[in-house]
């Protein structure tokens, strides 16, 4: 599974935001400081597209996810207040447009 969803995304065509979802989900395991940020990113991506629009409680799920995935990211890893800045921004933009409280 790993091999084929890295050939997934080294692919010439992009992949749906379901599928780099799911790649990063899967990848995220066996190289976290490369996959984690991607995972948070391509969770906060996934829910502006459908079936997902019209599900708000799937929405929350996958920023909350969105969260926790870049709070995972490895402490050591010179990216990580980078990639926990842009997520959060990517996160709260998000719930902004869903209309709800952030805090």
């Amino acid at each position: 599974m790993a091999l084929r969803a890295r050939v997934l995304l080294a692919g010439s065509e992009p992949p749906t935001p379901w599928q780099a979802y799911r790649a990063h989900r899967l990848l995220a395991r066996d190289n976290p400081a490369v996959h984690l940020p991607k995972l948070a990113l391509a969770a906060v991506e996934l829910t502006r597209h459908h079936p997902l629009l019209l599900r708000r409680d799937l929405q929350l799920r996958l920023l909350d996810e969105a969260l926790e995935a870049a709070a995972a990211i490895p402490a050591g890893d010179p990216c990580r207040a980078e990639a926990l800045a842009r997520i959060r921004h990517e996160h709260a933009k998000r719930l902004n447009e869903l209309r709800m409280p952030t805090g």
